[in-house]
């Protein structure tokens, strides 16, 4: 087992103990968290599929894997698609028209 030290923004770290303080219990909760964290992340980049992800903030609000299922996602939450930042886990490739 490693140790690591590493440094987070204010607000990450502040959201980081809030949810240990909710969800943890005993020692080595945040490690847990953590790890359960970067698990995810790292299943995620092994993933070859696309995603797209909304944001309002700095806060996820939606993922889905295109982006008529992704609008789907914010109309049940009431999140107008204007107002959100919608990243993909790959670059998009614009579209070129030539003519009329």
């Amino acid at each position: 087992m490693g140790t690591l030290t590493i440094s987070l923004s204010d607000d990450v770290e502040e959201k980081l103990r809030r949810l240990v303080g909710e969800r943890g219990s005993g020692k080595g909760a945040m490690s847990r968290i953590i790890e359960d964290a970067l698990k995810a992340y790292f299943s995620m980049l092994e993933r070859k599929e696309k995603s797209f992800r909304a944001y309002v903030g700095e806060e996820l609000v939606a993922e889905a894997r295109d982006l008529e299922e992704l609008a789907v996602a914010l109309g049940e939450r009431n999140i107008d698609p204007r107002g959100v930042r919608i990243v993909s886990s790959e670059p998009v490739k614009p579209v070129a028209r030539m003519g009329w």
